[in-house]
């Protein structure tokens, strides 16, 4: 009898956390930083090349940190203690820094502060959503890449408007819209040394890096690249590109990989810099000396997404890690963390039903008396079937990712008719 009630009792919170992992993972907010603790997807250098600025979570909340270029004197510069702070980028004189700051809507505001973190200032309104700055060579005058800040939870389809260029001075006044295009990207702002061009990457039928000249008001392509590129940036001298592409040999395989290239501007000479066979993001050229500063995402394609900060000099195959010595996560949210891995994926819910189903045939095993061998035999192939859908997924990444539901719903006819075979006898 007491066996009979502890599986009743079994099989009773096997379903309650059945159901509220499905009801959990449909109500709630998607966001894989919740509780994030790692680099933020933007850098900088400063002009000096002694100093590189980025972003980092601790439990979900983001921060401007800067450190030398050698990864010492680590320091927290952004004075918001929760919340979301994220792209630096240093004025010309390497002074000041502007950051990007998220609402609570997602909208993303343009800060700027002394590059200590004193003097933190808001510099644009929560009617525009910005994602993308520069300073103007004197550091009067700020330029950054937006979209009117009700368009951005909008379904593709319903949105109005999209992305233009707009300036404002530093001290918030004077607001201007530069172009009006609704462009459906605009990335990797950046300005020529002169401060007559700015520079942006566009996205047709692939990016195109494009120039802005301040004077004449209009958009030309800066250089052909005659394949599909990603996160293309230009050097200060308009020299040279660097961009990320996919590599040949990944091509036919199931996940892709990008590597770092760069290519001369005028002789259209390409060389790749980088063997890490991952996802390289975020190249940002030195001022001073010929390398590259980048993120390498050590875990591609999962989320969060992981990043080591690294360098390689132009001639390539040198890729060195900066060393930081960053916070911990200091556990402020270990009831929600837990609450989370019970509740918010796939496996969690895969397993409760396994469990509540196997509770279930138990119990009518018990009541009935009679033992269902093709029961058991078939819940144990399920379980095995299960198993391997994570042996799969580990082989086979992205397709592995396929595989495993295809597993799965192997795993749910195998239990559904184990529990049929046992409730019909």
């Amino acid at each position: 009898m007491r066996q009979k009630w502890i599986l009743i009792v079994f099989t009773i919170i096997s379903l309650l956390l059945l159901v509220g992992s499905i009801l959990f993972q449909f109500l709630k907010e998607e966001d894989p930083y919740q509780f994030y603790t790692g680099l933020g997807k933007d850098i900088d250098v400063s002009p000096d090349d002694q100093t590189i600025t980025f972003s980092y979570y601790v439990d979900g909340d983001e921060a401007i940190y800067t450190a030398n270029l050698d990864g010492s004197e680590l320091t927290k510069v952004s004075g918001k203690e929760n919340g979301r702070f994220r792209n630096p980028k240093f004025s010309q004189d390497g002074e000041q820094l502007l950051f990007l700051s998220e609402e609570l809507d997602g909208a993303q505001s343009l800060m700027v502060m002394n590059k200590d973190g004193s003097h933190q200032k808001r510099v644009t309104d929560d009617s525009l959503h910005v994602t993308d700055a520069v300073f103007s060579p004197k550091g009067d005058i700020l330029y950054f890449t937006a979209m009117l800040s009700s368009e951005i939870n909008k379904m593709e389809g319903e949105t109005r408007e999209g992305y233009d260029l707009y300036k404002i001075n530093s001290d918030g006044t004077n607001l201007e819209q530069l172009t009006d295009q609704d462009h459906f990207t605009m990335s990797e702002l950046s300005i020529s040394e002169d401060g007559e061009e700015l520079y942006y990457s566009l996205f047709q039928a692939h990016e195109e890096p494009t120039a802005f000249s301040l004077k004449d008001k209009t958009e030309s392509p800066v250089v052909s690249v005659k394949k599909d590129i990603y996160s293309s940036v230009l050097s200060k001298d308009k020299k040279f590109l660097a961009y990320t592409a996919v590599t040949k040999k990944s091509l036919n395989s199931s996940l892709f990989k990008y590597e770092l290239y760069l290519q001369n501007i005028e002789t259209t000479e390409t060389k790749r810099l980088t063997n890490l066979n991952k996802n390289i993001q975020s190249p940002v050229f030195l001022h001073h000396e010929n390398k590259l500063a980048f993120l390498e995402y050590t875990n591609w394609p999962g989320d969060p997404e992981n990043y080591r900060l690294m360098t390689v000099s132009f001639e390539g195959g040198d890729e060195q890690e900066i060393s930081l010595n960053l916070p911990s996560s200091t556990d402020r949210h270990l009831a929600m963390k837990t609450v989370y891995f019970l509740l918010s994926n796939e496996v969690a819910t895969a397993i409760y039903y396994v469990l509540f189903f196997v509770g279930l045939i138990l119990l009518t095993h018990i009541r009935s008396g009679k033992v269902f061998r093709p029961s058991f035999i078939s819940l144990g192939l399920s379980l095995l079937f299960f198993i391997g859908s994570f042996a799969i997924g580990a082989l086979s990444q992205i397709h592995g990712m396929a595989s495993g539901w295809q597993w799965w719903l192997l795993l749910c006819l195998y239990v559904h008719w184990c529990s049929y075979y046992s409730l019909m006898l």
